[in-house]
């Protein structure tokens, strides 16, 4: 899944925090000097529910890591994409 640059927009609304592009966002906004901001209409939105699964299974892939290094091999760089701590 490839992250698109950040896309905040100014006007009032949600902001999905666990995003990994949120610092981004939150930057954009300040240097624009909005006094609010919204993700509704960031493309990056659908990562919500990759997020949420990553972060609930990424103890068990830690697990896995240390056990077989050639699997911290395969799942490391997908857990850095996400800023998931590996």
């Amino acid at each position: 899944m490839q992250l698109h640059s950040p896309q905040p927009v100014n006007r009032k609304g949600i902001k999905y925090i666990d995003c990994p592009l949120y610092g981004d966002c939150l930057m954009r906004a300040a240097k624009s000097y909005w006094e609010t901001w919204s993700c509704d209409h960031c493309t990056n939105l659908k990562l919500k529910a990759v997020l949420r699964k990553v972060r609930c299974i990424e103890p068990y892939y830690q697990l896995m890591a240390e056990i077989y290094p050639e699997f911290k091999k395969k799942y490391e760089p997908a857990m850095t994409i996400f800023n998931v701590e590996v």
